[in-house]
């Protein structure tokens, strides 16, 4: 079995925490955008993947631009959505990152989402109320 851990905060002392703890993988990426461009900057994707792999990790997931509402209404735009969300696509390709997830508008059904108290947090689960 692996473990993968959520990866929104990379600084050192979250990784290192991480890495301690025996996390094989990260997973979510936040992945900056090329300066301008509705898409990945593959440069800096190459940055985030070395830094991980200096922790001792690997990259579980990404996550590709999310496909907004207007997309799936097949809005004004879409073409250049989907051609952003391709060019995302092609950067994780180039830096050989394992797994790609493409965000739907309305594919999370919040409503089935509810917290359950706890001593330290609250544990948000998808299964229902």
């Amino acid at each position: 079995m692996k473990v993968a851990v959520w990866g929104r905060d990379l600084n050192d002392s979250y990784l290192r925490r991480m890495s301690q703890l025996g996390a094989d993988a990260i997973d979510g990426l936040p992945i900056p955008n090329e300066p301008g461009k509705g898409y990945f900057d593959l440069d800096e994707a190459l940055k985030i993947k070395k830094k991980i792999h200096s922790w001792g990790m690997e990259i579980n997931r990404v996550s590709l631009p999310y496909m907004s509402e207007n997309y799936m209404d097949d809005g004004d735009g879409t073409e250049e959505e989907l051609e952003n969300c391709c060019q995302s696509l092609r950067v994780i390709g180039e830096t050989k990152m394992p797994l790609a997830r493409v965000g739907f508008a309305g594919d999370t059904l919040l409503s089935f989402e509810f917290s359950l108290p706890s001593g330290k947090r609250n544990i948000t689960s998808p299964i229902g109320r």
